[in-house]
């Protein structure tokens, strides 16, 4: 299984939502993030990734809260 694949498992016990600082706990470096980042998901807030697809203004809104 490969870091992407790993940092994926991990994004889908939290409900699909990555953190940097849960990426790094988990032992995985910033740079398996940052290539995961710009192919499946995009920023939520400083540090807060959420799937590309969860694109919606009422996800958005409650992500920022």
């Amino acid at each position: 299984m490969t870091d992407s694949q790993k940092i994926l498992e991990l994004a889908k016990q939290n409900n699909a939502v990555l953190t940097t600082a849960m990426v790094v706990h988990a032992g995985f470096s910033r740079g398996s993030l940052q290539h995961l980042v710009k192919r499946r998901f995009r920023t939520s807030g400083r540090g807060v990734y959420i799937p590309q697809a969860w694109d919606d203004e009422f996800v958005n809104l409650q992500s920022s809260l």
